[in-house]
């Protein structure tokens, strides 16, 4: 019978020698199927709790030319953004879409509103505050090409206190968002919606918990 202290090396020295014997794709495999059990999986912890907590998702161009390009976009990030939340139970309920743009809408001084005074309106326990600072769908002007790049700052907001509550550090978190290279369309709607999904995605991601493994191994924005 072996000891036990001397297992490990055993099992190493069979493993190395299956390697040598079988070629790379079989110790590949080999090793998944033996070392891939006793390796714990990586994690993204969610940058703050939402669980339970009522909040509105705000998103605002900082250029507003940007909306004469993208009218669509503010919505769209916004309903998305809701729903990959929603999805992974990251909070309690979510003010809809259509809700805030009926108050922009509505509401006429809607635009010199506050973060915390549309947070008041809506009666939430957090806004989700994301401030898109660069949405382009070429690399250059009158480029024939679409490959889209966009840039957004992301923060919580307290409605109670006015106060910011995440990050603590800094003004905003920054999150930017690229089309892989060879994700390139001949329809502007569909790299415009490939940039809104990706960048959504990734800003929704910093408040749930996630295995890296669930993630595509290639996204389309990255």
């Amino acid at each position: 019978m072996i000891p036990m202290r001397r297992r490990p090396a055993l099992v190493a020295a069979v493993i190395l020698l299956a390697g040598a014997l079988a070629g790379c794709q079989m110790f590949a495999w080999i090793l998944v199927k033996t070392v891939g059990p006793w390796v714990p999986e990586e994690t993204s912890q969610a940058q703050y709790d939402l669980k339970n907590k009522s909040l509105l998702v705000l998103v605002d161009a900082k250029d507003p030319g940007l909306l004469s390009e993208f009218p669509r976009l503010e919505s769209a990030m916004t309903t998305r953004i809701g729903k990959e939340l929603a999805d992974h139970q990251a909070c309690g309920p979510l003010v809809p879409a259509r809700s805030l743009d009926n108050a922009r809408r509505a509401e006429p001084g809607f635009a010199q509103w506050s973060v915390a005074q549309v947070g008041k309106y809506f009666n939430v326990d957090y806004v989700m505050h994301v401030e898109i600072l660069e949405f382009r769908l070429r690399d250059a002007p009158g480029s024939n090409v679409y490959h889209g790049y966009t840039e957004a700052t992301v923060r919580l907001v307290s409605p109670e206190t006015g106060e910011q509550v995440w990050p603590v550090l800094a003004d905003a978190r920054l999150v930017a968002g690229e089309t892989q290279p060879d994700v390139v369309t001949e329809e502007r709607g569909e790299q415009e919606t490939i940039l809104i999904d990706g960048l959504s995605d990734k800003i929704a991601r910093l408040f749930y918990t996630y295995k890296f493994a669930d993630l595509p191994m290639r996204p389309k924005v990255k």
